[in-house]
């Protein structure tokens, strides 16, 4: 006949005393990383979606400008206001202007509005301003050209014929659309 070994527990099992305090600690640390880094990418969501205001904004000024030039063969002169006047005060653009070359820069402020009041002019600490600029790009050839308008920071396309006009931009990469990098 075998040695019969017992098992003896002092205690509580871990089933049935739960976790201790080290584990709740340890879960709750990941789950303060978690939502830390969730509020940032927020954050980061928000300021690109506010940035996307001036994308609007800026369509109508740059089909102005670009059926300006189609007329006169030559893009308007900076400060032209008939160019920029349908476009008007966004929720985060204070307003659109017309520099030379074709280029069209908003002007932004970005972050939370206080009192409900979103940009409309309003600054305040913890709100970013600064400057996006849609500068214009002809494809194709010289003598038949197609616009396209860059935003930002975005490279000029290969094969471009012509982007002499100078981006305006200050906001920083991340707070702009993907397509303005």
């Amino acid at each position: 006949m075998g040695i019969v070994r017992y098992r003896t527990v002092i205690g509580r099992s871990r089933e049935l005393r739960g976790p201790d305090a080290l584990e709740l600690g340890f879960a709750g640390m990941i789950v303060a990383v978690a939502m830390m880094v969730a509020v940032w990418f927020g954050i980061q969501l928000v300021r690109m979606t506010q940035t996307l205001d001036a994308v609007t904004l800026a369509r109508g000024a740059q089909i102005n400008a670009f059926l300006y030039r189609a007329a006169h063969g030559r893009w308007p002169p900076a400060g032209a206001r008939d160019i920029v006047v349908g476009a008007g005060k966004g929720n985060y653009v204070e307003h659109l202007v017309l520099g030379e070359g074709g280029v069209v820069t908003a002007e932004l402020t970005l972050g939370p509005a206080p009192g409900g009041q979103a940009g409309r002019g309003v600054r305040s600490p913890g709100r970013i301003h600064g400057f996006v600029s849609f500068r214009p790009e002809l494809l194709g050839s010289q003598d038949a050209p197609a616009i396209s308008f860059l935003c930002g920071y975005a490279a000029p396309v290969a094969g471009a014929v012509g982007t002499t006009a100078a981006g305006h931009t200050t906001l920083a990469r991340a707070d702009l659309p993907p397509s303005c990098r």
